[in-house]
């Protein structure tokens, strides 16, 4: 509990002092840190049979399965291709957008 709570404090730490992209890893790695005392101690795997251990690590590669495929989804849409039709402020439309004549004509 002592140490789940320590790392805790070094997440909050990092958040506050630490911005930018070193502020994000060091989160991520507490956060992965978390994670797996949640599931050592708190969830009693390290003391449970073999065939709970692998459908735990089965769940867990399944979440990053469904995780990597929604950033890849993410990670691969242009985002100049059409600005308008995902955020105002993002991007200047400097071609024309299918989504703006329908937005013009909403309007009107």
């Amino acid at each position: 509990m002592g140490a789940y709570l320590v790392v805790l404090g070094a997440s909050v730490a990092a958040t506050l002092l630490a911005p930018g992209l070193m502020g994000h890893i060091f989160s991520l790695l507490c956060a992965a840190i978390l994670a797996s005392l949640i599931l050592m101690f708190f969830m009693g795997l390290r003391a449970a049979d073999n065939l709970l251990r692998v459908f735990a690590l089965a769940g867990l590669m399944w979440l990053t399965i469904m995780v990597s495929l929604t950033m890849m989804d993410y990670i691969s849409r242009d985002i100049n291709e059409c600005p308008n039709a995902q955020a105002d402020d993002v991007a200047i439309n400097t071609q024309e957008c299918p989504l703006d004549s329908a937005r013009s004509s909403d309007k009107s």
